[in-house]
């Protein structure tokens, strides 16, 4: 009775492996987070409408990287139309070294329009590298 019952749960276990597995290799909204690098991240670009935007920005790793920040800010305005890119850089403090955290809010002068960024934040631990590019709502400038 023992062997069946143990033969029934293996046979049991097996099907829900493959229907599981074969789930996730079918659907394509199935989006894969882990990173060796990066454990959190975070970027939104707010406005108080007068000439300026501000990307607000937080990245972190479960280790101490080399370095860690944002590669670029790209932005577009509201229709889709690409404007500039701002390569992040430790002298414009987007990227900071031998840290495990890098957050701050970064100042950006626009004409009047709407506007959205592209954000790439990463992170770096030796020869690894891993990144992630972020959307941000559209602010209003006037």
């Amino acid at each position: 009775m023992k062997r069946v019952l143990s033969l029934f749960a293996t046979v049991a276990l097996l099907i829900t492996c493959n229907i599981t597995a074969a789930f996730a290799a079918s659907n394509p909204e199935i989006e894969t987070y882990a990173s060796l690098t990066l454990s959190y991240y975070y970027v939104e670009m707010f406005s108080d409408g007068k000439g300026t935007a501000d990307i607000d920005f937080s990245v972190r790793s479960n280790k101490f990287t080399d370095e860690i920040g944002i590669d670029s800010i790209k932005i577009y305005e509201s229709d889709g139309d690409y404007i500039k890119t701002i390569y992040g850089s430790r002298s414009n403090g987007l990227i900071l070294t031998d840290s495990d955290w890098h957050s701050d809010s970064y100042e950006i002068s626009l004409p009047a329009g709407s506007y959205y960024a592209k954000v790439t934040v990463f992170a770096t631990i030796g020869s690894i590298t891993d990144s992630r590019t972020v959307t941000t709502s559209t602010v209003r400038i006037s």
